[in-house]
């Protein structure tokens, strides 16, 4: 389980970064009451007249994904008596809902997809989910007339601040800052990051180990199989 959204083995993660409000993964159901309430005020609003809730998610079939989601719904009226309706879409169609979104007040409530990163680098993770005019900004963050428009307006300015910062330190401290914020946000709402384990024989030498499991193409000349075992016989090579 993760509150992160720059994920443990990019660059740019933050171990230092809060959850909302402070909160750990476990989070904090008593401000969260509070803060529903809140919320439900300003639109004039009770728990009562609230308008049922839809998570869009992918429906794959598998047990896991349906675990999951009944447990996200157990927890939501558990913690805050609101009432999630689970909506299983065709996968292939969900990120086109999406998309559709944008700018769109009555595009999807909520949905669930992953994301995997293209390069290694934060900006990945941030930029081009929330920033300006981002393609992948189906959430409009800063694009909306909520009255936290003005202060995510604020954190895409400091994401745009560090795409072209040149002092690396700078901008990872940057980009940490808006993912504070960005969290503090619910931009998204992390639920978890996957890991991935590799076996490789001793024999293999110079394959690279990252976070994307890619190599990169100057990397392939320094790779070899030595006579280490266990391992075939290298002797043809």
């Amino acid at each position: 389980p993760t509150k992160h959204i720059v994920p443990e083995g990019m660059p740019g993660y933050n171990p230092r970064l809060e959850g909302p409000a402070g909160s750990t993964v476990t989070g904090d159901s008593t401000q969260a009451k509070q803060l529903l309430t809140e919320g439900l005020q300003e639109e004039g609003l009770t728990l009562k007249t609230l308008p049922t809730l839809v998570l869009t998610v992918p429906a794959t079939g598998t047990a896991g994904q349906q675990n999951e989601n009944a447990a996200e719904q157990q927890m939501w009226q558990n913690a805050l008596g609101v009432n999630v309706q689970i909506n299983p879409v065709d996968p292939n169609q969900l990120p086109e809902l999406a998309g559709a979104s944008t700018g769109n007040p009555k595009g999807l409530m909520m949905w669930e997809l992953g994301w995997t990163a293209d390069y290694p680098d934060p900006q990945d993770w941030t930029t081009l989910q929330f920033g300006l005019g981002a393609a992948n900004n189906f959430m409009n963050y800063g694009q909306n007339h909520s009255s936290d428009a003005t202060q995510q307006q604020a954190t895409q300015s400091l994401l745009a601040l560090a795409d072209s910062d040149l002092n690396a330190a700078e901008r990872l401290q940057h980009y940490q800052e808006a993912e504070q914020q960005l969290v503090n946000d619910v931009a998204w709402l992390p639920l978890f990051q996957a890991s991935t384990t590799t076996v490789r024989k001793p024999c293999v030498v110079g394959f690279p180990s990252n976070a994307l499991n890619i190599v990169a193409p100057n990397d392939w000349g320094a790779i070899y199989k030595s006579s280490a075992t266990p391992c075939g016989n290298v002797q043809p090579y």
